[in-house]
């Protein structure tokens, strides 16, 4: 396993490196993951900045003014809103998509294959790190650490935003017990928020049906946000090309992350087809919302926690354990 400095489209650039796989990461960029190659299918899974510079924004910004390629993290919200909790950050504006996507991140650690980045909160005081390394030369390993740095308690969620490459011949896979998902998105064909819908093989609101572990080209011009049922825990979810049969999956620990939101966007928002696998520590988008339903992580002062995410590649059977 191979970690080198680098460069990626004009921008300072880390590459972990083995024989199966390339993982590229920007700190500059919110340490955005702008790449997961995997070398035996000569396969990309994030999508490439398509059109927009590759390049920083300004903090605050609204999510599509950036690139819309590779792999962000969330925290402490999804969904722009004011901080619920009561104390002294109460009203505290919270950016679209979160701050750390937006914010230079540092190196706090590169040895032994392994790198931790991390960055400092502007709206709340907290510390958040990755650590990435590939441990296995087809699992990229995250380790990832959320500590609060203030002197009162705060409410935060983490949330991946993994933007993959998505075909008519991409099939999201979940476990079997998976068998219905949550609306959280006001669109025509789901309607309100909070309906729920069969998986994979849905009924629309006009009574068509939809198979929800697809993904149609950008010219459907439609999108759809849902989430696992918050009451079912779930510890992986994946995306299998076919007829190629090659596959990535993410496993994690329900305990560590409670939950997983699944974004498709098929030309709605970027201008490629998407699928994003959105595990995640609170339920729903908002920090608002998910504290007024009590499914959002509250950290004490000085306490963190920690939970870690691993991205394996293969072909052939896709495990299901």
């Amino acid at each position: 396993m191979a970690l080198t400095r680098s460069v990626w489209r004009g921008m300072p650039a880390w590459t972990l490196e083995s024989d199966r796989l390339r993982v590229v990461t920007t700190p500059d960029l919110g340490a955005k993951i702008a790449s997961i190659f995997d070398k035996a299918a000569g396969h990309e899974w994030l999508v490439a900045p398509p059109e927009r510079p590759f390049g920083p924004v300004d903090y605050g910004a609204e999510f599509i003014a950036q690139d819309m390629s590779g792999w962000d993290e969330m925290v402490p919200t999804i969904k722009p809103c004011r901080y619920p909790a009561s104390g002294p950050y109460l009203g505290a504006a919270l950016p679209d998509h979160g701050e750390v996507w937006a914010l230079p991140w540092d190196v706090a650690a590169a040895d032994d294959g392994a790198l931790t980045l991390a960055v400092e909160g502007r709206a709340l005081p907290y510390r958040f790190a990755r650590r990435m390394s590939l441990d296995d030369p087809a699992m990229l390993h995250l380790t990832y650490t959320l500590a609060n740095t203030g002197d009162y308690p705060i409410a935060a969620l983490w949330a991946a935003h993994p933007q993959f490459t998505a075909t008519p011949g991409t099939r999201i896979r979940l476990p079997e017990h998976i068998t219905e998902l949550v609306n959280v998105r006001l669109t025509p064909e789901f309607g309100a928020i909070g309906l729920r819908y069969r998986w994979p093989q849905a009924t629309t609101q006009q009574g068509a049906p939809f198979a929800l572990d697809r993904v149609a080209s950008p010219a459907a011009r439609t999108c759809r946000k849902l989430y696992a049922p918050p009451e079912v825990p779930v510890g992986w979810a994946a995306l299998v090309e076919e007829p190629g049969d090659h596959w990535l999956r993410m496993a994690w620990s329900p305990d560590e992350v409670p939950y997983l939101g699944i974004w498709v966007d098929e030309g709605a928002v970027n201008s490629v087809a998407t699928a994003a696998l959105e595990i995640t520590t609170g339920f729903h988008d908002s920090l608002e919302t998910a504290w007024g339903k009590g499914r959002s992580p509250v950290l004490e002062p000085g306490a963190s926690q920690m939970w870690t995410v691993t991205v394996a590649v293969g072909s052939g059977p896709l495990p299901l354990g």
